[in-house]
C-alpha cells in the first residue's frame, strides 16, 4: 500500500488517471496534419493506470487498476476512449470508496469482514486467489477482445463501451496456476499461450487455442497442452512474463527470478506482500530452453547465459542450424521486480544505465555434434554472440550475447508481425519509462544502425505499434502508431504517425516532414 502520494504524483500522467476520468463512450479530437486514409480501424492498449482510490493508493507498478484506451482512425479522423476497467476488484473497491483486497505489491482490508474472518484467512495457509484486475495487455481472438494479465483470469471486453461482457479463467481448461499476458498469434488464428503449474516437476507449460466461430463458446474451451517442461529447482519456477517460438520451436527463458512455492502457500500468514513470493537468485545464470513443438519434448541442451532478467521477447528465428533471439535484456537483473515500487521507480526514471533494458541477441547452436572445448559454436556471420561447451559437459553451452548500442534503452518491442518467428531485419522499441533517454528507435539489424524520434522532456514516449499497409511489399512498408505520455500537467498527451521506413512523422504527400499527433 502507499500512504505517501508523493511517488504517485511525480510520475508520468498516465500513472496519475484519476476516477473521474473515466470515459463512458469516445470523444473527437484534433488531429495536425493529415492522417494517411489507408489507417482504418481501432488500435486497443491496455495497462495499469489507476492507484488511488480516495485515501488510499497502491506503491507497485503491477498493481494499478486496468485503464483501456482506444484509438479509432477514420477518413483521416480520430476518436479517444479511456475507461476503467469493470473488473470485480475495482467495482469492489470503487463500492467502498478505498481500494480492497490484495495486490502485488500491498494489501488492504476489506472493511466488511469480521475480525475472526480476517484471523481465519491469516494464520489458514491457502493459495493466492489470483487476481480479475487484468492490466497488461489486449489480444484479439477471432472477432472477439480479450484483456490479460498474469494471472488465469480473462476479460472478454465490448469492443465498443470497452465494458467486460464475460469472465473467464484459463484454468479452468488446463492445469496452470499463472498465464502470460503475451501469447502468439499463429497465420491459421491459433492462439500460443503460456502457463505456469506449481508442480516442479510440470512447470512451464505451452497451451494451445485453436480458432473457432461459435460466439456461445469460450474460445479457452479446447484449449490444449501441447508441452510440459520442469524447474530446474525444485521449490523453485522461474518466472515468466512472455516466451518465444519459431518455426519448429518454443523458447523458454528459465530466469534467476523464481516463485517460491513454500511462499506463495503462507505468504499471507507472515504478512508478506504478493512480491515477496518472487525470490531474486542474484549470481545465477539464465537458463534458455528450447521445446520441439511437434513433439512437446525439450532440446536436450541447456544454453546458460548471464545473469539477467527478461519481459520481453522481441522475435526468434531459425537460421543455418541455429536459433536467434532476440529479447529485451536486464542485466543482472534479478532484483527488477523488486525495483518497481513506485518510489524506486521514480529514482530509477532518473538514472542513467542502472536496471535498464538492452536490444540483445543470443544465437544458440542446435547441434554439438563434434563439438570441441574452447570451440565458438555459433557460425552465423555477422554477429557477435558466442557459444562455447561447458567445461567437462557435452549438453551444456554458455552463451554470451551479442548487445546492439549499449547506450539506447530498448524495451515494450514491435516487429512487423508477419514476421513472428521468422528472421526480421527490423524492430521498434521505445526508452518508455525513462527521464534520462526520451525517444522512440526504430533498430536496423542488418546494417546495424538505428533511427530514433525524439519526444520533448515534457513528455515520455509510450509502446510503439506497427501497422502494414494494405498491399505491403517490404518489411517495413507501413507506420508506426505510438502514444506520446504526458510527463507534467503543463502539456497533453497525444499520438503520433510515424512514417516505419523513414521513422519520420508522416506527411501523405512526401512521407515526411509534416506533424501528425493527437
Amino acid at each position: 500500500m502507499c500512504e505517501d502520494l508523493s511517488a504517485l504524483n511525480k510520475l508520468p500522467r498516465f500513472y496519475q488517471f484519476e476516477q473521474s476520468d473515466h470515459m463512458g463512450k469516445a470523444m473527437e479530437i484534433n488531429v495536425t496534419g493529415e492522417v494517411p486514409k489507408w489507417i482504418d480501424g481501432s488500435l486497443y492498449r491496455n495497462g495499469a493506470g489507476l492507484y488511488k482510490i480516495g485515501p488510499t493508493a497502491w506503491n507497485h507498478l503491477f498493481d494499478g487498476y486496468a485503464v483501456l484506451q482506444r484509438w479509432t482512425i477514420r477518413d483521416g479522423k480520430i476518436t479517444y476512449q479511456a475507461s476503467i476497467l469493470d473488473s470485480e476488484h475495482y467495482n469492489k473497491s470503487a463500492k467502498h470508496r478505498r481500494i480492497v483486497g490484495d495486490g502485488f505489491g500491498g494489501s488492504f482490508p476489506d472493511p466488511c469482514e469480521t475480525i475472526f474472518s480476517r484471523l481465519f484467512n491469516r494464520f489458514m495457509p491457502s493459495q493466492p486467489e489470483p487476481t480479475d484486475n487484468t492490466n497488461v495487455s489486449v489480444i484479439e481472438l477471432g472477432d472477439r477482445l480479450f484483456a490479460l494479465t498474469e494471472s488465469t483470469a480473462i476479460n472478454e471486453i465490448n469492443p465498443d463501451s470497452l465494458t467486460v461482457t464475460e469472465k473467464s479463467r484459463i484454468s479452468d481448461y488446463v492445469a496452470v496456476h499463472m498465464g502470460t499476458a503475451h501469447p502468439h498469434k499463429l497465420k491459421d488464428g491459433t492462439a500460443i499461450f503460456y502457463g505456469t503449474n506449481m508442480n516442479p516437476n510440470k512447470a512451464y507449460n505451452f497451451v494451445s487455442i485453436p480458432p473457432h466461430s461459435d460466439p456461445a463458446k469460450s474460445p479457452f474451451a479446447d484449449a490444449k497442452v501441447l508441452a510440459s517442461v520442469p524447474s530446474r529447482w525444485k521449490m523453485h519456477i522461474s518466472y515468466t512474463h512472455s516466451f518465444g517460438l519459431t518455426e519448429n520451436y518454443f523458447v523458454h527463458l528459465e530466469q534467476p527470478l523464481s516463485l517460491s512455492i513454500p511462499r506463495a502457500f503462507v505468504y499471507k500468514q507472515f504478512g508478506m506482500n504478493g512480491a515477496d513470493i518472487i525470490v531474486p537468485n542474484e549470481g545465477e545464470p539464465m537458463d534458455i530452453l528450447l521445446v520441439d513443438r511437434a513433439t512437446g519434448e525439450r532440446l536436450p541442451i541447456t544454453y546458460k547465459a548471464p545473469e539477467g532478467v527478461v519481459f520481453h521477447f522481441i522475435n526468434c528465428y531459425e537460421e543455418l542450424n541455429h536459433v536467434v533471439c532476440d529479447v529485451c535484456f536486464y542485466p543482472k537483473g534479478a532484483k527488477a521486480v523488486q525495483r518497481i515500487y513506485l518510489n524506486l521507480l521514480l529514482e530509477d526514471m532518473n538514472a542513467d544505465a542502472q536496471h535498464k533494458p538492452w536490444y540483445t541477441r543470443f544465437v544458440l547452436p542446435l547441434s554439438l555434434d563434434m563439438a570441441e572445448e574452447g570451440e565458438n559454436l555459433v557460425k552465423l556471420p555477422d554477429t557477435t554472440a558466442t557459444a562455447f561447451l561447458e567445461k567437462g559437459s557435452k549438453t551444456v553451452v554458455c552463451i554470451a550475447p551479442e548487445y546492439f548500442e549499449e547506450r539506447m534503452y530498448a524495451d515494450f518491442p514491435a516487429i512487423n508481425y508477419e514476421y513472428n518467428g521468422l528472421k526480421h531485419r527490423y524492430c521498434y522499441t521505445s526508452t518508455s519509462v525513462n527521464l534520462f533517454q526520451r525517444k522512440l528507435a526504430k533498430f536496423d539489424l542488418f546494417e546495424k544502425n538505428i533511427k530514433t524520434y525524439d519526444v520533448s522532456e515534457n513528455h515520455i514516449p509510450g509502446e510503439p505499434v506497427f501497422v502494414a499497409r494494405p498491399g505491403a511489399t517490404y518489411e517495413d512498408d507501413g507506420v508506426i502508431l505510438s502514444t506520446i505520455i504526458a510527463a507534467n500537467p503543463s502539456v497533453q498527451s497525444f499520438m503520433v504517425v510515424l512514417d516505419a521506413l523513414t521513422f519520420e512523422e508522416v506527411d501523405t504527400l512526401k512521407l515526411k516532414g509534416k506533424k501528425n499527433q493527437v
